[in-house]
């Protein structure tokens, strides 16, 4: 099963609003495939970035068919006009080729390296929903909760139990360094930005590589709340605190 993220490079004079990137994707979800709105998990998350005109969305699926039948319409605005909050002339359209753009399968997030260090970049602030208020520190229970809840929504593999129990009772924190910065939803939030080496003691073969395939599934499915506005958007990096006999990070990504 396929695992996939575009990026479209946006022309234009402001960046990409998080509720108006929401508003447009919701249109072509309503037009292609509403069901996708009933699941209690989404089968997408949504990003954007960049800097003085050169801006970029992005739209990630963890679900194969929700990506077989978007991709087509997302490709086709090549050239087009977009309002995303702000109106934007798409210059292209990014299977590959972009850092935030790569396509994998769940299979793939298994493979190569993998160890008792994980290190994520949280890109976009990333916040959790906790008891009724948004709480905003990457903490590694909180962080592995929402990657285990949506592999186990979309794979087509379980985790076995005792590794579940194993990564949520003993990971810990590395390394850590970041802030929080304002994040605009319904309501005012912040979310924790910058870098965190999650380390898993004493872990096995099996445990460190659940622990990566999470960290490269993180890529495509964000972590913590409002990922459909452009929050938790996160990526494995490569840490000076790991050791030279450390495995390096990378995202599972096939061409890219």
């Amino acid at each position: 099963m396929v695992l996939a993220a575009l990026v479209l490079a946006l022309e234009g004079e402001a960046p990409p609003e998080p509720l108006g990137l929401r508003g447009f994707f919701y249109a072509l979800l309503r037009e292609v495939a509403p069901e996708a709105h009933d699941q209690g998990e989404n089968p997408f998350s949504l990003g954007h970035g960049g800097r003085e005109g050169a801006y970029w969305a992005r739209f990630a699926f963890l679900r194969e068919d929700l990506y077989a039948r978007l991709a087509p319409r997302l490709f086709a605005l090549e050239g087009q006009e977009v309002r995303l909050g702000h109106p934007f002339r798409v210059r292209g359209v990014f299977q590959e080729g972009h850092p935030w753009a790569g396509v994998s399968t769940y299979a793939r997030l298994f493979q190569g390296p993998a160890g008792p260090d994980l290190p994520l970049h949280f890109q976009s602030p990333t916040f959790f929903r906790r008891k009724g208020v948004h709480y905003p520190l990457p903490e590694p229970r909180l962080v592995l909760e929402s990657l285990f809840r949506r592999f186990q929504a979309f794979a087509p593999l379980t985790p076995p139990e005792a590794v579940r129990e194993a990564l949520l009772e003993r990971t810990t924190v590395r390394f850590l360094e970041g802030r929080t910065r304002p994040a605009r939803t319904e309501v005012d939030t912040v979310g924790f930005v910058g870098k965190v080496v999650y380390h898993l003691p004493k872990a096995t073969e099996e445990e460190a590589l659940w622990l990566w395939a999470l960290g490269r599934f993180a890529f495509f499915a964000g972590v913590g709340a409002k990922t459909s506005l452009g929050y938790g958007l996160v990526r494995p990096w490569v840490s000076r605190v790991q050791t030279s006999q450390e495995p390096r990070p990378d995202n599972g990504m096939l061409g890219g």
